[in-house]
């Protein structure tokens, strides 16, 4: 066995073939082991590995029956269903993949936080990231700084682009579906007041003027607040306009 690296697939076929050399006689297996990632400023660049091993050509000569018969065994057989008794999984099964993911998730957040690190310091920002919850789908990092205002950035344009950035981060590296969230010196806690304020605002606004209020552009997270806060308003409704990261809530009158 022996594994072949390129920035395709077919590139790390290439050189598996030039070094290993088979004979006509001969044929390379490939099992692909890794599949190549371009990345996303940085994040989850990798390239392409193949496992190659040489294998003799096997030669047969089937028989004029064994012609004859093959159309009709391959009629014969059904597929295999989807929702047979074999793919359902049992509880033990289901804990162990969960253990599974939560140890995936811890040992990527502790790369996460050096990336964090690493991209703050680049910045010209000392920060230093601490978890503060971890579990199997939620992760939340205190970036600890003496420059917090740098860290948030204007209306936290800098804290939620890194915040997406943390999210791409996990994904890219194998842990998948995970909500991370980044806050700095209970950032979160103060924007959450803002943004109830914000929205029970714009709300007597469009009662006032019987007009729809477009909202600033805003994280998932403070749009989903609005909409909740909203929710039970008999006056106004509430629904999201436009695409991330620019994408707002809109606040309208209900008739």
């Amino acid at each position: 066995m022996a594994v072949f690296t390129g920035t395709t697939i077919e590139e790390a076929k290439e050189k598996a073939r030039v070094q290993l050399k088979p004979t006509v006689n001969q044929t390379i297996e490939f099992t692909v082991f890794q599949q190549p990632r371009h990345g996303f400023l940085g994040i989850g660049r990798r390239q392409a590995q193949v496992d190659a091993v040489i294998k003799d050509k096997e030669i047969t000569m089937p028989s004029l029956e064994e012609k004859d018969e093959q159309p009709a065994k391959e009629s014969e057989q059904k597929p295999t269903s989807l929702n047979s008794a074999e793919d359902e999984l049992d509880p033990a099964e289901i804990k162990r993949r969960q253990q599974a993911n939560l140890k995936k998730v811890q040992a990527t957040s502790k790369e996460l936080i050096k990336y964090l690190t690493t991209v703050f310091k680049e910045l010209g920002i000392a920060v230093e990231p601490r978890i503060i919850n971890l579990e199997a789908h939620d992760l939340k990092i205190d970036l600890q700084t003496e420059e917090n205002g740098r860290v948030i950035g204007k209306y936290g344009r800098r804290i939620n682009a890194m915040e997406q950035l943390s999210n791409i981060f996990m994904d890219y590296h194998g842990a998948a579906k995970v909500n991370v969230e980044l806050d700095a010196s209970n950032y979160r806690e103060r924007r959450q007041e803002a943004v109830h304020n914000m929205a029970q605002k714009a709300a007597m606004e469009v009662v006032a003027s019987g007009k729809a209020v477009f909202m600033d552009p805003m994280p998932a997270r403070e749009r989903k607040q609005i909409h909740h806060e909203l929710e039970n308003n008999h006056h106004v409704k509430t629904y999201s306009h436009g695409r991330e990261p620019y994408r707002s809530v809109v606040i309208a009158p209900k008739d």
